[in-house]
């Protein structure tokens, strides 16, 4: 394929390259009729301005960085296409960075927005290198779901203590006195948030709270394997009667092993998960969720960060904001009373 520059179009339609660059741009030092001629010329050439020049000059490349630790976990999922679809419809094109929860790959990615100029970043991630780079960029960034230490701007996350809390609560009211809990890493912010709130409704219930109980892994799907094989390991009297899965991933892998096993949901064990996703909604039995509420995080982040880069919002480090988005309990058929 043969690229054309802008030098080419400038020398068909007989003007100089200054010229040629004020009329695509829309200047209006140049005359309607010369912007239209250079246009057209453009247009048959088959020019593309290059965007990266173009940032370069107008300091706005009208990209924005989206950095998430994966996919896998449907809340990521749907946070990705609001972010998408709101920017689209503001006129912005987003760059997906997928981590895998490497460090290293989570630095790269935040120097590779840089070096393209990107306009704002929304982040999924906590590395202290990777926000420090943030920070000294003095891009426009929105940390979501996890709150690094020395944040570089404004911060939405779920109101996870609340939330796991309340589905605790749920289960307690059911007559389950020994829950088991499959959390995440404690070095991320819904990890440790959820397993206090786990913890905090268990001493208002004056349930003694049992190590053995707790499932603590990386977020993913073998997870949840790993924690069914040591819940089954347990002696049939110590044994759960209920468990709240804290994330995704670990429920991913829970639920088939717990149907290898052929554990019966809930007649032999409730199953409660902390974040919706349409699997569990297609789950037999259908499976009792505490709703994050991921697309509203999703599009809140967005609203922030458009407010930022218009230089709407104040950008002093003093004025970042911390901002939490309640969940939602959502009774299915996974969980019922506790036997007796």
């Amino acid at each position: 394929m043969v690229v054309v520059d802008l030098r080419q179009v400038a020398a068909a339609s007989g003007v100089s390259l200054s010229t040629a660059s004020r009329a695509l741009s829309g200047s209006g030092r140049v005359s309607e009729a010369t912007r239209e001629r250079v246009r057209r010329v453009a247009e048959d050439l088959g020019y593309r301005p290059n965007a990266l020049a173009r940032g370069l000059r107008t300091n706005h490349s009208r990209l924005v960085g989206l950095v998430v630790t994966n996919l896998v976990n449907a809340s990521f999922h749907v946070i990705a296409e609001i972010v998408h679809n709101r920017l689209k419809a503001s006129g912005y094109h987003l760059v997906l960075c997928i981590t895998g929860g490497d460090v290293d790959e989570e630095r790269a990615y935040v120097e590779s927005l840089r070096v393209h100029i990107v306009d704002g970043v929304i982040v999924v991630g906590s590395d202290a290198k990777a926000v420090e780079q943030l920070r000294h960029t003095g891009i426009p960034t929105v940390h979501l779901a996890r709150q690094p230490r020395r944040p570089a701007g404004d911060c939405v996350l779920g109101a996870d203590l609340e939330g796991a809390r309340e589905a605790t609560r749920y289960l307690l009211g059911l007559s389950h006195r020994r829950i088991a809990v499959v959390t995440g890493p404690a070095t991320v912010t819904s990890g440790y948030e959820r397993l206090a709130g786990y913890r905090l409704a268990l001493d208002e219930a004056g349930v003694g709270y049992r190590e053995d109980l707790v499932f603590a892994g990386p977020l993913e799907p073998d997870s949840g394997v790993v924690a069914v094989d040591r819940l089954l390991a347990l002696p049939a009297r110590r044994r759960p009667t209920a468990v709240l899965v804290t994330n995704h991933e670990a429920v991913f892998g829970l639920l088939p092993a717990l149907r290898e096993r052929k554990v019966r949901i809930p007649d032999e064990l409730s199953v409660l998960c902390y974040e919706d996703a349409d699997l569990l909604k297609w789950w037999d039995p259908a499976v009792t969720v505490m709703d994050n509420n991921a697309a509203r995080m999703g599009d809140l982040a967005v609203n922030i960060l458009l407010d930022r880069i218009a230089g709407k919002a104040d950008t002093e480090p003093a004025r970042w904001t911390e901002y939490r988005v309640g969940a939602q309990l959502v009774v299915r058929e996974s969980c019922v009373e506790a036997q007796s």
